[in-house]
């Protein structure tokens, strides 16, 4: 159904990668979600020294800087992890997709770097330390709730209601055990995602998030469609209340062919711009 998305790992398909393993793409969201399998393996060689990769602002303190990077690439091997593996895969690749490689990959960095920072100069009580890829996956899952409002997941509930369940799932029990490291932490990888995801043009109706010197091309409002209200009592709003043509299909139709031809390394930065915003149209239709 038009709008419907399934959290499970996508069919294989060609991607705007760094590289090739074979025929897979190694996109950031493919390396991180590697980078974590292998993490399990390392844990079950040497726990002790992949211990040394989670984040603490007490051993940041201490000395040990490379902990601001490197917490996302630690995963335990549990059946939790491995869920988490393939939700990051999930959520990971469909903002990637949308703001391109290089971006994904600077507001990765600066999720993962900047609220270490915070909490490092906070000086908070060290809790367990704080480690894996569930924080920067909820916040990508937020980020492609807002700007998708009317995908939905299982039964038909909307991803953004699942999302704003897993935020207060997450705050609950950070408060619940003490853990205040992992609960700023997580709530500054939320809004920096929310933040940068603005700046590279997604989140257009969220205008109370500032875009820095003005940012990422604004989208046009759809005009209502013929014979329809546009006074007050509207409901619907956005991209997807606007009806489709047949030019705007045919279009679509030769970007996707182009894509099946040569993969989605084929598409410009404009192309890809303009199939993000033609699916979105088909999607409410």
């Amino acid at each position: 159904m038009p709008g419907r998305y399934q959290f499970s790992i996508p069919e294989r398909q060609s991607r705007d990668g760094w590289f090739r393993i074979g025929s897979l793409d190694i996109t950031t969201t493919a390396f991180l979600v590697l980078a974590g399998v292998v993490s399990m393996f390392w844990y079950a060689i040497d726990k002790a020294s992949l211990s040394s990769l989670i984040f603490t602002g007490q051993a940041v303190r201490s000395g040990d800087l490379w902990r601001v990077f490197t917490w996302p690439l630690v995963t335990t091997p549990n059946i939790f992890s491995a869920i988490t593996l393939a939700f990051f895969w999930f959520v990971g690749h469909r903002v990637e997709d949308q703001v391109g490689r290089k971006r994904f990959t600077i507001l990765i960095a600066a999720m993962t770097v900047i609220p270490a920072v915070l909490v490092t100069l906070v000086q908070l009580d060290p809790d367990k330390g704080v480690y894996g890829l569930n924080l920067l996956a909820l916040a990508l899952l937020v980020v492609f709730a807002l700007d998708n409002p009317n995908a939905t997941s299982f039964f038909g509930i909307p991803i953004w209601v699942f999302a704003a369940v897993y935020v207060g799932i997450m705050i609950l029990q950070y408060i619940g055990d003490g853990m205040y490291e992992s609960l700023v932490m997580g709530i500054g990888v939320i809004f920096i995602a929310l933040g940068g995801a603005r700046q590279y043009g997604m989140l257009s109706d969220l205008e109370f998030i500032p875009r820095v010197g003005g940012g990422a091309p604004k989208k046009k409002a759809a005009r209502p469609a013929k014979g329809s209200s546009s006074g007050s009592g509207s409901v619907v709003t956005g991209p997807w209340a606007a009806p489709h043509s047949a030019i705007e299909e045919l279009e679509l139709n030769q970007l996707l062919d182009k894509i099946n031809a040569s993969g989605m390394a084929s598409l410009s930065k404009t192309e890809k711009a303009r199939l993000n915003e033609l699916s979105k149209k088909l999607r409410g239709s």
